[in-house]
């Protein structure tokens, strides 16, 4: 793999990556086919960004990841306060589900679903290949869990099944931790792609509804969601301190360097 990074945004002191999403298809193709390593693939938003400012570890977890895409439209719209910053478009968790199984109907490679609740990854590894026939889901397994105890079993599942694609639906930051306390010996057995995508399974399994494409595009998928969902407003408490910080990063970048 090439080391090289793309442009940057950053943003509360994370590198967000500015590529379209035909990239970053081509980065996991390029890493599936041609990569010596896992590479760690990280989907960033603002409830990212505000733990990464208070948990150290999470922080350097992010920073350590080969790709960081934008996510939510929170990180989108910061980056464009930025000055002379390159454009951000959101790629998200279900955007890169759909990309690694267009990666496996093409090359034949195979994808492992880790996580979500019972019948999930079955139902959401259905809708995949209805999608894309030729794909290959080389398994998926929801009875463990981000921690440690587990380890030794979830690694020699996704081992056996030979795939070289790993989806981790642990949640944050369980996730983003399980990833980097194992990313060495996801490389051993052969994974050369992991991506923690969240909930992103339930939306391919039809758990969860995702909104319209105009309301995704005009940024309202928070409030579809939260409409939808009101239990999840102790989540939606972070954006207007993740606004605030960002947009007082973002002034910073339009005084006159010294």
């Amino acid at each position: 793999m090439d080391s090289t990074r793309n442009r940057t945004v950053e943003i509360l002191s994370i590198a967000v990556d500015a590529i379209p999403p035909e990239s970053a298809v081509d980065f996991i193709r390029s890493a599936v086919e041609h990569g010596a390593q896992a590479q760690h693939i990280v989907t960033y938003n603002p409830e990212y960004a505000m733990a990464a400012r208070r948990d150290r570890r999470f922080r350097d977890a992010l920073r350590g990841a080969a790709l960081v895409t934008a996510d939510g439209i929170g990180i989108v719209l910061a980056a464009r306060l930025h000055c002379n910053a390159p454009d951000l478009e959101r790629i998200t968790g279900v955007d890169l589900l759909g990309d690694m199984a267009r990666v496996s109907a093409e090359s034949g490679r195979g994808i492992y679903l880790l996580g979500a609740g019972p019948g999930v990854a079955a139902r959401a590894a259905k809708a995949m290949l209805q999608l894309y026939p030729e794909a290959r889901i080389a398994g998926w397994w929801w009875e463990g869990s981000s921690d440690p105890s587990f380890d030794a079993e979830t690694l020699h599942r996704i081992r056996e099944s030979g795939a070289k694609m790993l989806a981790v639906a642990y949640g944050a930051p369980g996730q983003i931790f399980w990833i980097e306390r194992n990313l060495a010996a996801l490389s051993e057995i052969g994974v050369r792609v992991v991506i923690g995508v969240g909930g992103a399974l339930d939306y391919w399994a039809g758990e969860a509804v995702r909104p319209p494409e105009l309301i995704r595009k005009l940024g309202f998928e928070w409030l579809f969601r939260l409409i939808r969902e009101p239990w999840r407003w102790r989540r939606q408490l972070v954006l207007p301190g993740f606004a605030i910080l960002a947009t007082l990063e973002a002034a910073k970048t339009w005084l006159p360097r010294r």
